[in-house]
């Protein structure tokens, strides 16, 4: 009886830190309603908002409405210390005694760039000691994304096939590119093939990871000392010959005009970076890449096939051909800035990060890009369970860092400052929402979402399953586990340093960019399920 009533208390005792949880645990979720997410991603998502574009009225609006619902919540900043103001009668011990206090925005300088008016390209044949140049037409046979400055280059070509450096495979190993041109295929070995060898060694079965290979590519380019690249595309991609006769040829389920909608060049944005890493691309017309090509003994179908079987590289310089370029950049610096609340846990210099971009792509000719799917979704959701870890009542263990990032459609670069800049730096684990409001328009039960995480850790994927389960979620989970997640969302900007990541994503719609991303079309019940499923996952 004596050995009963032992087991019997220690059971109890086992179960009572768990029976406490609980309340505090639902509280917090019953916080997270279908009315809220509405209220919040109605207005982040409307036309005051002007499309959020990094750097615009808009977008200062949307981050001073996200640090004003922080504020509400009851989160701190987390953003840069504020500077301090002196009153002429202070003395030095009371201006001493100041403590600097915290804001809730993560400030950072920008350089805003875009093609000037001054554009030249011409193709050199160069044979002894004779030259042949063919003047291309802008717009016409070449267009250009510059670099951080305008250039004047001469340089040789030089084909690196896809123009990949993973660190095993590597296209500039036996060829030399310092200060020349870079000729590269798109795609990797074996893309066009998804069941070939060369495709499953290069991505597998992620598309995040055939996105991540093209974003590298210039970098290597850059490293390996190119001053330039111009992309091979035989899918037809570049520079397309339009017809300049034709009234409203650019109708489209979207737009009808005698102009494209977008009638002015699309600004860039980037970290300030040294010149070094700054390089210029080219893109040719079907018509001048022939001639580029030509008497090169280059096949590209044959390099393609090659590629796919023998995984192997085959760069090659292009014996007399050469490049002159004279282009202008028009640019200036701006300001950009993250929005950051914390909530502090017991461990206060260990934390888990909660992020989604609120950033759009803006205005064009009044037609504002709302994008509510894209993202204000996301931004809700983590808003959402702000408020929800407040309500519940109960300090975390760690330190919940809530952040939404700007300019993450201009290349994830508020993440990747904040990556680089954490207010603590040791982070445990990072939540991302990226487009949580809609389904795929062949889904009936409209509950389809997918699940990428770092696979090195199975408990991410065990809570979700647990708690899809134990309350009754109505997501049909698709699992995407892998080392290091890589993709076009802020995530990426963690696990490249090893933190490990899950990410809850909905469904792509032909919505996605266009000006018809509306919060009226938002499913407001399966997103209030995916911000519920985040909160309990990180809720333990």
């Amino acid at each position: 009886m004596i050995l009963k009533k032992t087991i019997l208390g220690a059971a109890l005792l086992l179960f009572l830190p768990l029976y406490g949880q609980q309340p505090a645990k639902e509280k917090g979720l019953s916080a997270i309603n279908e009315e809220a997410v509405r209220g919040q991603l109605e207005f982040l998502a409307s036309d005051w908002t002007e499309g959020r574009e990094t750097g615009t009225p808009g977008a200062y609006l949307a981050a001073d409405y996200i640090a004003s619902m922080f504020k509400v919540y009851g989160l701190k900043p987390g953003g840069d210390l504020k500077p301090i103001r002196f009153s002429r009668n202070m003395s030095i011990e009371e201006r001493q005694g100041i403590i600097p206090e915290r804001e809730y925005f993560q400030n950072f300088e920008l350089m805003e760039y875009r093609t000037g008016d001054v554009q030249e390209c011409e193709l050199i044949d160069r044979h002894g000691n004779s030259s042949k140049a063919l003047k291309l037409l802008y717009n016409v046979d070449f267009s250009v994304n510059p670099g951080l400055a305008g250039a004047t280059i001469t340089a040789p070509v030089v084909f690196v096939g896809y123009g990949i450096n993973d660190g095993e495979y590597n296209e500039y190993k036996n060829v030399d590119v310092k200060g020349k041109v870079v000729l590269r295929m798109r795609g990797f070995p074996g893309h066009r093939n998804m069941e070939s060898k060369a495709y499953k060694q290069f991505t597998g079965k992620s598309e995040g990871g055939r996105m991540s290979i093209e974003r590298q590519k210039d970098n290597a380019a850059a490293l390996a000392g190119a001053i330039a690249v111009i992309d091979i595309d035989p899918a037809g991609r570049g520079i397309q010959m339009r017809p300049e006769n034709i009234n409203l040829r650019y109708n489209s389920p979207t737009w009808e005009g005698t102009e494209p909608l977008r009638n002015t060049p699309r600004t860039r944005l980037t970290r300030i970076q040294p010149f070094s890493l700054s390089i210029t691309n080219i893109a040719l017309s079907p018509r001048a890449m022939d001639y580029l090509l030509s008497n090169t003994g280059l096949d590209i179908e044959s390099f393609e096939n090659d590629a796919e079987t023998k995984i192997k590289p085959a760069s090659m310089a292009l014996q007399g051909k050469e490049i002159y370029l004279n282009t202008s950049v028009e640019s200036r610096i701006i300001q950009a800035r993250n929005v950051i609340g914390i909530l502090e846990g017991k461990k206060k210099d260990q934390c888990i990060v909660l992020g989604a971009h609120y950033d759009h792509v803006g205005m064009t000719r009044h037609f504002i890009y709302n994008g509510s799917d894209d993202n204000a979704s996301g931004t809700v959701g983590i808003m959402s369970i702000a408020r929800a870890f407040m309500e519940s009542g109960q300090q975390p263990e760690y330190t919940m860092v809530f952040c939404a990032w700007t300019a993450e459609e201009k290349g994830l670069i508020g993440s990747a400052y904040f990556a680089d800049n954490p207010v603590i730096k040791d982070i445990k684990c990072y939540m991302n929402y990226d487009m949580i409001s809609r389904v795929a328009l062949d889904d009936p039960e409209k509950n389809k979402c997918d699940f990428t995480f770092t696979n090195t850790v199975p408990a991410l994927k065990e809570l979700t399953e647990k708690h899809v389960l134990q309350y009754d979620i109505n997501l049909d989970i698709e699992y995407k586990g892998s080392e290091v997640p890589v993709g076009g969302s802020d995530f990426s900007s963690f696990s490249r340093k090893g933190v490990p990541i899950f990410l809850l994503h909905g469904k792509f719609t032909p919505d996605y960019h266009q000006y018809t991303d509306h919060s009226d079309k938002a499913e407001i019940p399966y997103m209030t399920d995916i911000i519920r499923l985040g909160y309990l996952n990180l809720f333990e």
